[in-house]
């Protein structure tokens, strides 16, 4: 589980954050009547939200939101290092003078577990060992996108919200942990947000992948065992490519 998201606001008061996160995760199974499955990352962490009004009729804000991720590769000269960028570019349309918006790119992170998924935590705990809870909302079936739209949990399988204002930049290693009526291999998908709020509108934005259907996330296939055992989480996007760039654009309902 990793949130890193990074917000530069084009055109008013600039602001910059930003976070990187190892491409693996550590999984351990507790063995009980149910079993517990707890997962853990290291992410490096530096939020920020931008809000305010709109000064001038057509005004446009401008956020750019990025995801950086390091995973571990295997190329024909031996082991080597990727490290890949993913800068979404979200603009509104012009808006009217007075506008308010609220734009957070560190929003909330949504994973999907399987239906019968338990006792949802989180915890982030920082590297002078300082813990902090993570808010979790499950279970969740859906949660609203741009212009109305929702994001809708796949059959069999529910949404963990996970958010944490209360996280100040540094490095933490985050854990997720939750109960499975037995022990079972099963998947989960990560979806990394932007928390949107403009006129009267507010939803999430998904960032990476950039959809608005689970069907199109990649999935990460979890094999719990007594051992820590890591797994890789899916590349930001395909191939040894270093960048990636999508723009588009944000509802806000007057």
């Amino acid at each position: 589980m990793r949130l890193c998201l990074a917000l530069v606001l084009v055109g008013l008061p600039i602001a910059t954050a930003g976070c990187a996160f190892e491409g693996q995760i550590a999984v351990q199974l507790f063995s009980g009547a149910p079993v517990t499955v707890k997962q853990s990352a290291k992410l490096e962490f530096d939020p920020h939200r931008v809000q305010g009004t709109t000064t001038r009729a057509g005004q446009v804000v401008k956020v750019d939101c990025s995801v950086t991720g390091t995973f571990d590769v295997r190329e024909a000269t031996g082991s080597a290092v990727l490290v890949q960028l993913y800068v979404v570019h979200l603009r509104t349309h012009p808006l009217p003078r007075a506008t308010p918006y609220q734009l957070d790119c560190a929003g909330p992170l949504i994973v999907q577990l399987p239906a019968d998924a338990s006792d949802v935590q989180a915890t982030a705990t920082s590297a002078p060992e300082s813990q902090l809870p993570i808010s979790v909302q499950a279970p969740i079936t859906a949660v609203p996108l741009a212009s109305g739209k929702r994001l809708r949990a796949q059959p069999g399988t529910q949404f963990a919200i996970l958010g944490s204002p209360a996280l100040s930049t540094g490095g933490y290693t985050v854990e997720l942990a939750f109960s499975l009526p037995e022990a079972r291999a099963f998947q989960e998908k990560v979806l990394y947000t932007a928390l949107i709020a403009c006129g009267r509108s507010k939803y999430l934005q998904p960032i990476r992948p950039l959809v608005t259907s689970l069907a199109r996330v990649p999935a990460l296939t979890i094999q719990p065992s007594g051992n820590e055992t890591s797994f890789s989480v899916p590349h930001l996007f395909g191939g040894i490519r270093s960048y990636g760039e999508a723009t588009r654009t944000l509802s806000c309902a007057r």
